[in-house]
């Protein structure tokens, strides 16, 4: 039995959206069937960092992880401005619109978003976080949810972009074709 390339693919895609989506990464609030965005448990009446102080809790939030990923024998994750446009983009567009999800209000996900941004990719995972003020508060956030932790701390992934914005954190993890095998133990 012959299977065409396109039917391979979409199949890929719908386990890759299945096991992203399913791992609880999100875990957004429900309200009157409206997808809002949830503050962080630790809640603050400061405002959400911006400008030069969200651009350093970004940087603490990438050495934060690469940390994290050399304590396991993983590589670090190299930044990746395009993946970072990405990222910055939906996070703009949560706090514009008032949802808080890997899906927009329009049905694109986040390899939607990677593709119509011109970005190939072997493997890419989003994690995201609303209402944390660091990036140490969002990085403990992630390390204590399961799914979130899983995309961290797979191998698989050797790239990073992050956005932040009015305290929607979107970050976004991929293998881009011809980074290499990546290192570690995931992947």
């Amino acid at each position: 039995m012959s299977v065409r390339p396109s039917t391979v693919r979409r199949a890929q895609r719908t386990v890759l959206v299945t096991l992203l989506l399913g791992c609880g990464c999100a875990a957004p609030a429900v309200d009157g069937g409206a997808v809002r965005a949830t503050p962080s448990a630790a809640g603050s009446n400061r405002p959400p960092p911006d400008g030069a102080t969200a651009r350093a809790e970004v940087r603490d939030l990438v050495a934060r992880i690469n940390r994290h990923r050399r304590s396991l024998g993983c590589g670090a994750l190299r930044w990746d401005d395009r993946l970072a446009a990405v990222a910055l983009r939906h996070s703009r567009d949560m706090a514009r619109r008032g949802f808080f999800s890997h899906t927009n209000p329009d049905g694109r996900d986040p390899f939607d978003r990677m593709r119509r941004a011109g970005i190939r990719f072997r493997a890419a995972a989003e994690n995201l976080a609303s209402g944390q003020r660091t990036g140490a508060e969002t990085f403990d956030g992630w390390m204590s949810s399961r799914g979130h932790r899983h995309n961290l701390e797979d191998c698989v992934h050797t790239r990073i972009g992050i956005g932040l914005h009015r305290g929607r954190w979107t970050c976004v993890m991929a293998r881009l074709p011809g980074d290499g095998t990546p290192a570690g133990r995931r992947g």
